[in-house]
C-alpha cells in the first residue's frame, strides 16, 4: 500500500510505539521485504535497525530536542542528507508532545511536504498536548495497553526462553501490575529473576513491589462492615511497620475495592476487568459483605487521600485519617458518609429482626405477655409503638397555637419572647411528631448508644409524662442544654442553638425552631439519633418519658412573657423633660462640653 510521509503513534507507555517506528523504519529500508511488507531481520539495513547503528534512521528525544533551533537542524538535513545504507531517510520523534510551539510550528512545513526518501513518525503518550495542525498532518494509529492474559503468554515465553522458573501467579501478579504495559512487566521480571537468582515467585513480586496480599484489604473490608476503626489502625501499623509505601498501598486498596465496587453493580464483571479467576471471588465475597453505599464511600475517601499523598502530605497520618472516614462514616459530612451510616444501621434493624422473629417464634402465651412488657419503650424513648395512630396526630396538636406562653433562652442565646409557633411541615401540612426507633440510634454514637443501653430485661420503666406547663419545663431547661451539648459535643449540637421549649402535652415536648430556619429543621427531622439523645435527656431531666417534636414557629408575633408582668409606679416616674441626655452623658463619660466654633475643620 501507499506509505504516508508523517504518522502519529499515540497510546500509553510501554505499549510498542517505538518498537512499530523501528519495524517501519526496517521495513521501509529492508533489501528482502516480503509482499507483505515484513523485514527480514538478515539484511545489513535490517540489523543496522536492530543494533541501533543505522545511519538512515534518526531518533531524538523531543524532550531533550524540543527548541527551534533543533528543529531548524532537522529541516537542514531533511533537504540536504540522503539515505545511506536504503531507500528511505525515517526519523522518529519520541514524546513529540514535548515540542515547544514555536518548535512544533517550524516543523509544520516539513511535516506538510518532506522530501520523497523522508518519513516522520511521531510517538507520544499524550497526543492532546499537540497542535492540532501537527495532528492534522500526519496518520495517527492508537495503540492500547496488552490484555493481562496476552501479557501473561509473552512473560511466560521470555521465561522459558530464559530458563526462570516462574509461578504463574508471580507472572500475573507483574501483568496486573504493568497495568498492560510490555515495557514495565519485562522490566520488573528482570528484576525479580536477578533478585531472586532465576526465581520468580509470589513473595519475590510482592517484595519488588511493595505490595501486600489481598488477604489485607479483605480484613481491610471487614473493617469497614463491622465499623472497626482499631482493625483499620492496627493494619496501617502494619504496612508502615513493614518498610512499605503507604501511597501505593492507598492506591493497590482503590484497585481492590474497585474491583468489589463493578462486582455489585455488574453482572460479568470478567468482561470489564481482565483478572484472574480466584480475584473475581474475593471481590465477589467482600461484595456480600458490604452495603454497595460503604463501598462507594470507601472509593471516594480513597481518591482524596490519594491526591493528599501525591501532594507530600503526612503518609502515616493521611493513611489514618483515611481508615477512621471509611470505618466511622459520621466522622465524614460528604453524602456518601451519610449514605453509608444509614445502609448500616438498615442492615443492623434487618438483622435485629430476624433475630428476634427467631427467638419469638414459639413462646408460650404468658412467656409473650413478660416479652411485650419489657419490649415496652422506657422514659426518654421516643419511640411508643404500643400507643395508638392518633397518638402522633396528637403530637402535632400538643403545643396550641394562641395559648403557649414564650419559651425561655434558646440554647445559647437569650430570647425573652416567642412568637406564637405554628406546627408547619412542607409549608402547609401540620407535622406530626415522628418517634424515633430504637435502630437510629445504633451509629449515633456514644451518647446515642448510652441512651439506648437500657437492657430489655430491667424490672420496671418510668412512666410516661403526660403534662408540664412551660414554666416548669424552662426552670430545667438549662440542664437539659447541658446534657445534650455533652452527649452531641459543639458541632452537632449547633443546629439546636435557637430551639426553645414548648410545653409537655400528650407526652410529647415541642421545641420551638424559628420558621427561617429551614436548613436547621430539614437536619433535625433527618438526625433520628439526635431526637433520641433529645428525648433521653428530657425524660430523665423532666422525670418521665416524653417524645421529642420539632416546631416551626413563625416570626413577627410575639406572646405573653413567662415571668410577671412587671407594674410601673408612677409615683416613681420622671417627666422626660426633667431627664437630660446631655448631663447624663456628660457625668457618665466625663465628656466636656465644646463649641461648634471652636472645632477645627479639617
Amino acid at each position: 500500500g501507499r506509505i504516508a510521509h508523517a504518522y502519529l503513534f499515540a497510546g500509553p507507555r510501554g505499549t510498542g510505539k517505538t518498537t512499530t517506528a523501528r519495524i517501519l523504519a526496517k521495513s521501509l529500508n529492508c533489501a528482502n521485504r516480503t509482499e507483505g511488507g515484513e523485514p527480514c531481520n538478515v539484511c545489513p539495513q535490517c540489523i543496522g535497525v536492530n543494533e541501533g547503528s543505522s545511519l538512515d534512521v534518526i531518533e531524538l528525544d523531543a524532550a531533550s530536542h524540543n527548541k527551534v533551533e533543533d528543529i531548524r537542524e532537522i529541516r537542514v538535513n531533511v533537504g540536504t542528507v540522503a539515505s545511506v545504507q536504503g531507500n528511505k531517510r525515517v526519523y522518529i520523534l519520541d514524546e513529540a508532545h514535548m515540542l515547544s510551539r514555536a518548535a512544533a510550528n517550524a516543523l509544520l512545513k516539513t511535516l506538510e511536504e518532506p522530501p520523497d526518501h523522508v518519513h516522520f513518525v511521531l510517538a507520544t503518550t499524550e497526543p492532546y498536548k499537540l497542535l492540532d495542525t501537527v495532528r492534522s498532518r500526519t496518520q495517527r494509529f492508537d495503540f492500547h495497553p496488552v490484555p493481562i492474559a496476552d501479557l501473561v503468554t509473552h512473560l511466560a515465553r521470555i521465561s522459558d526462553e530464559e530458563a526462570f522458573k516462574a509461578q504463574p501467579e508471580a507472572l500475573a501478579t507483574i501483568a496486573r501490575h504493568a497495568e498492560g504495559s510490555v515495557r514495565d512487566a519485562m522490566s520488573l521480571l528482570e528484576q525479580i529473576a536477578a533478585l531472586g537468582d532465576g526465581v520468580v515467585d509470589v513473595s519475590g513480586v510482592r517484595d519488588a513491589l511493595g505490595a501486600v496480599s489481598d488477604d489485607t484489604f479483605v480484613r481491610l473490608a471487614d473493617a469497614i462492615a463491622d465499623q472497626d476503626a482499631r482493625l483499620g489502625l492496627e493494619l496501617v501499623a502494619s504496612v508502615a511497620s513493614s518498610g512499605l509505601d503507604l501511597r501505593k498501598f492507598v492506591g493497590d486498596a482503590m484497585s481492590f475495592f474497585r474491583g468489589v465496587f463493578l462486582t455489585i453493580y455488574t453482572r460479568n464483571v470478567e468482561e470489564i476487568v481482565d483478572v484472574p479467576s480466584d480475584h473475581l471471588d474475593t471481590w465477589r465475597q467482600v461484595a456480600a459483605r458490604l452495603q454497595p453505599s460503604q463501598v462507594v464511600h470507601a472509593l471516594d475517601q480513597m481518591s482524596e487521600a490519594l491526591v493528599q499523598l501525591r501532594d507530600g502530605r503526612e503518609e502515616r497520618l493521611v493513611t489514618e485519617l483515611l481508615v477512621i472516614r471509611i470505618t466511622k462514616p459520621e466522622t465524614s459530612v460528604d453524602p456518601s458518609a451519610l449514605a453509608a451510616r444509614i445502609d448500616w444501621i438498615e442492615e443492623r434493624v434487618r438483622r435485629g429482626t430476624q433475630s428476634t422473629n427467631a427467638a419469638s417464634s414459639a413462646p408460650a402465651r404468658a412467656d409473650e405477655a413478660r416479652a411485650d412488657e419489657a419490649a415496652r419503650p422506657r422514659a426518654g424513648h421516643a419511640s411508643r409503638p404500643s400507643q395508638p395512630e392518633t397518638s402522633s396526630r396528637a403530637a402535632s396538636q400538643s403545643v396550641p397555637t394562641a395559648e403557649v406562653t414564650p419559651a425561655p433562652s434558646g440554647f445559647d442565646s437569650a430570647a425573652p419572647h416567642a412568637p406564637v409557633p405554628t406546627v408547619v411541615r412542607d409549608g402547609t401540612e401540620p407535622f406530626e411528631a415522628v418517634p424515633a426507633t430504637e435502630s437510629s440510634v445504633d451509629h449515633a454514637g456514644v451518647g446515642a448508644r448510652e441512651a439506648m443501653s437500657l437492657p430489655v430485661d430491667e424490672p420496671e420503666a418510668a412512666s410516661p409524662l403526660s403534662t408540664m406547663d412551660q414554666s416548669a419545663v424552662a426552670a430545667k431547661w438549662p440542664a437539659l442544654v447541658d446534657r445534650v451539648r455533652q452527649a452531641v459535643g459543639p458541632r452537632r449540637f449547633a443546629i439546636l442553638r435557637e430551639a426553645k421549649p414548648a410545653a409537655v402535652d400528650g407526652g410529647v415536648l415541642g421545641l420551638l425552631i424559628p420558621s427561617h430556619l429551614t436548613f436547621h429543621i430539614e437536619a433535625l427531622e433527618a438526625d433520628e439519633a439526635l431526637r433520641m439523645i433529645v428525648g433521653t435527656a428530657a425524660s430523665d431531666i423532666l422525670g418521665g418519658g416524653v417524645e421529642i417534636a420539632y416546631i416551626a414557629q413563625e416570626s413577627g408575633r410575639s406572646v405573653t412573657p413567662i415571668q410577671e408582668e412587671v407594674v410601673l409606679d408612677k409615683d416613681n416616674l420622671v417627666e422626660a423633660d426633667d431627664a437630660d441626655a446631655a448631663d447624663m452623658i456628660i457625668e457618665e463619660f466625663g465628656a466636656e462640653v465644646v463649641d461648634d466654633d471652636d472645632v477645627k475643620r479639617p
